[in-house]
């Protein structure tokens, strides 16, 4: 998926849950970055397009190990014990970075080492993916509201 598509699922994941959580900006601080950050992987992404980025492409492909749950459960972990108010904003980023991703034709190998991949139907940037981040926006438009707001 594309950056602004992955954006507006974290969006409404930040505006579900950032009412439980003690430090608010840091969480959605966290869950923003960690929405993106998978995409160091690959040269075409905003996220990609640096030169740590580019060193790390080298080595990894794009959708391998830095796009798997494996990943993001241990930074996560890191993050619980050196600074656990930052943890669960960043898991809640880069699971649903992961979750978006496996709807697309290209898939996850969520479980890396694991070789089973979730692929679905989705192709980026594509039609389906244009109207699902339209209607995202609306369905943040009103979680917002709805949530917050009242």
């Amino acid at each position: 998926m594309l950056l602004k598509t992955h954006l507006t699922f974290a969006v409404l994941a930040i505006i579900l849950l950032v009412q439980h959580v003690q430090n608010p900006v840091i969480f959605i601080v966290m869950a923003l970055i960690a929405t993106v950050l998978p995409d160091i992987d690959s040269a075409f992404s905003t996220a990609g397009r640096n030169m740590v980025s580019k060193s790390l492409q080298m080595f990894v492909k794009h959708r391998g190990i830095i796009h798997s749950l494996t990943t993001g459960i241990i930074i996560s972990i890191v993050f619980s014990i050196y600074w656990p108010v930052g943890s669960l904003g960043f898991f809640i980023g880069w699971a649903v970075h992961m979750l978006c991703d496996s709807f697309t034709k290209d898939g996850v190998q969520a479980f890396w080492p694991l070789k089973y991949r979730s692929n679905g139907i989705l192709h980026t940037g594509g039609k389906i993916e244009e109207s699902l981040f339209m209607i995202m926006i609306l369905v943040d438009v009103l979680a917002f509201l709805l949530v917050i707001v009242w």
